[in-house]
């Protein structure tokens, strides 16, 4: 009786091991991750812009390649500046407007940058 509950016991800890190693890196992973199904904390490059109005500048991310499609791109203040979905900011009108980016399938990771337009309103 007593070597059977131990190899119960064997059988159950190897059974909530082999559960653990199965679980979504998306979850199971804190920080940077390596892989095709892995991702990483996203951020935006760079961090601070200045343009004037009426000119336009490339943001981008560190978005994995299979990831990059994912990214959604939004402005705060879309009377300052506005942002296409492949990330590129336009100037509308001086001040400073604050661009995000977010996975489509994780809404909770939020990078953002700070753009400030400079120039006389056209």
């Amino acid at each position: 009786m007593r070597r059977s509950l131990v190899f119960l016991a064997f059988v159950a800890s190897a059974s909530i091991a082999a559960c653990d190693t199965a679980t979504n890196p998306r979850i199971a992973k804190i920080g940077p991750t390596t892989g095709a199904d892995s991702v990483v904390r996203l951020t935006i490059s760079p961090a601070t812009i200045q343009i004037a109005v009426g000119a336009q500048f490339q943001l981008t991310t560190n978005a994995a390649p299979a990831q990059v499609a994912q990214v959604q791109w939004a402005t705060l203040q879309g009377n300052i500046a506005g942002v296409s979905p492949d990330g590129v900011v336009t100037g509308f009108a001086p001040g400073s407007a604050t661009i995000t980016a977010r996975y489509s399938f994780d809404t909770t990771q939020v990078a953002s940058a700070t753009v400030n337009v400079t120039g006389a309103t056209p």
